[in-house]
Order: structure tokens, then C-alpha cells, then sequence
């Protein structure tokens, strides 16, 4: 073995590493390091820890911060999508599958399919069924100060039952009003019945 030029050693002498003097620092590398580092492309590490997460530029971007997380727009506050610390969820629209649960649901129009199908809209005017031509089909309910149920058939009311000022009113558009008890029931009038503008057919007064 050699040792430069001027270090000649037989083939049973040895050197150990106490026997050098003046030696260089060897650092040693932390556990951490090996699970834990930076390639050309890429951050392996089973946990990262930080004060931002950016991936873009400009609006064009996703954050992560204290705050929370967002994308859309550079600043939190402006940010057209966003999950804040505390879970409140901000999106302009969505398209969701599955079950949704909440106890409190707040918005403009709630209707369970498109406009160009059979449908059921609730919204602050009220309770609207459809058909899919856009027509009124079914049952309407007015939640004004004088609302209303009604009856359509095809954009057409047919008929239903109205609240104006003290007043309750009952009314068809086209056919009879047919009041019907159970074969074992019985249709009962508890006041004063009123038929001065009525024309009563077939009825037979039994007193007592």
C-alpha cells in the first residue's frame, strides 16, 4: 500500500483513523434527512410545515394559509372559492351527487331538475311545480301577504284555495267543487251558512 510516493507499507501494517492527525470534519447526516428531502422536481417528506402554500401566479392561483384554503384570486377576502378555518365553504356553483345534509339551507331557487324537465321550484315567491315545457303543471302555492294554493293543469289554473284580508275562498275555474266524507264519515257546515247568492239543487230539509 502507498501513501503518495515517499510512504512505503508492508503487507501486514495498518493505519487506524486515531492515528491521524489534523482531521478533516466527516459531518454526520440526521435520520430526518433520509426520509426528507429536495430533488430536481419534487419535496419528499412524510410531514411539510410552513406560513404559505402557493401553486401559480397572480389570480390565477391556489393558496394555503392561515386563513384557510382558496384559488380564483390572490386575496382571501376576493377569492371566488374558499374553505376559512372554521369550515364555512364560499363557491359561485357546484355540481354535487350523493346525500347533502344541512340544518339550514339559504338560496334563490331550489328546484330538484333542470328547466327543461318535470320539476318542483321553491324559491321566496313561493312553491311551483312545472312541466318541461315551462308551464305550470300541478300544484302552485303564493306566499305573499294574500296567498293562495292553486291547481294547474298545463300553465291553466283550474281552480284552489285563496286567502284575501279575513276572507278564505274556494273556487274552480272549469268544473265542480266536490265535497266527499268517508263511507262511515260525515260532512259537517259549523256556523252560519250564507246561500244568498247560491242556487241550491236537490236537497231535501230535515229538522229535528
Amino acid at each position: 500500500m502507498y501513501l503518495g510516493r515517499n510512504v512505503k507499507m508492508g503487507p501486514n501494517a495498518s493505519i487506524s483513523w486515531d492515528q491521524v492527525a489534523n482531521q478533516p470534519f466527516i459531518p454526520v447526516v440526521p435520520e430526518y434527512i433520509k426520509s426528507t428531502y429536495i430533488d430536481a422536481t419534487q419535496i419528499f417528506s412524510p410531514n411539510i410545515y410552513g406560513g404559505t402554500i402557493a401553486i401559480g401566479s397572480g389570480n390565477n392561483i391556489f393558496k394555503a394559509d392561515n386563513r384557510g384554503i382558496y384559488l380564483g384570486h390572490n386575496l382571501f377576502e376576493s377569492a371566488k372559492f374558499k374553505v376559512s378555518m372554521d369550515g364555512k365553504l364560499v363557491a359561485v356553483d357546484g355540481i354535487f351527487s350523493g346525500t347533502i345534509n344541512g340544518s339550514i339551507i339559504t338560496g334563490g331557487t331550489i328546484r330538484t331538475a333542470e328547466a327543461n324537465a318535470d320539476r318542483i321550484e321553491i324559491s321566496r315567491n313561493g312553491f311551483n311545480s312545472y312541466n318541461l315545457w315551462g308551464e305550470k303543471n300541478g300544484v302552485s302555492v303564493d306566499s305573499g301577504n294574500f296567498s293562495s294554493l292553486d291547481f294547474y293543469y298545463r300553465g291553466e289554473k283550474r281552480g284552489g284555495l285563496s286567502q284575501a284580508a279575513a276572507n278564505i275562498s274556494l273556487e274552480s275555474t272549469m268544473g265542480d267543487i266536490i265535497v266527499k266524507a268517508s263511507t262511515y264519515g260525515k260532512t259537517q257546515f259549523r256556523g252560519t251558512v250564507d246561500f244568498t247568492d247560491a242556487t241550491v239543487k236537490g236537497v231535501a230539509a230535515v229538522f229535528g
